[in-house]
């Protein structure tokens, strides 16, 4: 899997009709509508951002208006990107974390996220909404079980089945499977899987 933050190839072929979702909520068109709408809309007022420099009419300096212009274009990116995942995930027939898989989604539990702390603050494993199925869940977990700036991690929006199968791929005992789907793994050195 890539970089959740990086863009995915371009797919060689679009089907001719999009699949129906797995599960009831697999893919949620609306929200999906919404970060187009919204992209589009920064774009535009992004191409005003680029105009040239007028020390008449500007009121920031060209450093400080190329700085700004950089945020924005990560952020944009960063929203792109949000849209291509999903809208790969919903054409391929997959869970949103293996939208650039090349093998096919476990279709149980596509609705897992993971949720992860650092020494400061909570962080999503990925950004709001993005989730996935038992098989690409477990790989996520491990790649951040193995970060050490992972302190801990709880699986979210689990039904018993699928909280088992990820904890028993990851190797997770009865006391720590516990705290993993409730309340949190603080992890331990023997979590750092490589």
């Amino acid at each position: 899997m890539t970089d959740l933050h990086e863009p995915l190839e371009p797919l060689d072929s679009y089907p001719d009709e999009l699949p129906p979702p797995r599960q009831r909520g697999d893919v949620n068109l609306v929200g999906l509508l919404s970060v187009a709408d919204d992209l589009a809309r920064s774009l535009s007022a992004l191409k005003i951002r680029v105009q040239p420099y007028n020390p008449k009419t500007s009121l920031v300096s060209p450093e400080k208006a190329r700085e700004n212009l950089e945020k924005e274009v990560d952020r944009l990116l960063e929203k792109a990107v949000h849209l291509q995942r999903h809208a790969h995930a919903a054409m391929l027939r997959r869970c949103v974390l293996g939208a650039d898989s090349k093998e096919d989604c476990s279709t149980e539990g596509a609705r897992l996220q993971l949720n992860v702390w650092d020494d400061t603050t909570r962080r999503d494993i990925v950004e709001d909404g993005t989730t996935g199925c038992v098989a690409h869940t477990v790989d996520a977990a491990r790649r951040t079980m193995a970060d050490p700036a992972s302190r801990k991690i709880l699986l979210a929006f689990v039904h018993d089945d699928e909280g088992a199968a990820v904890s028993s791929a990851l190797g997770l005992g009865p006391a720590d499977t516990e705290q993993f789907l409730h309340r949190g793994l603080t992890l331990r050195p023997e979590h750092r899987v490589s």
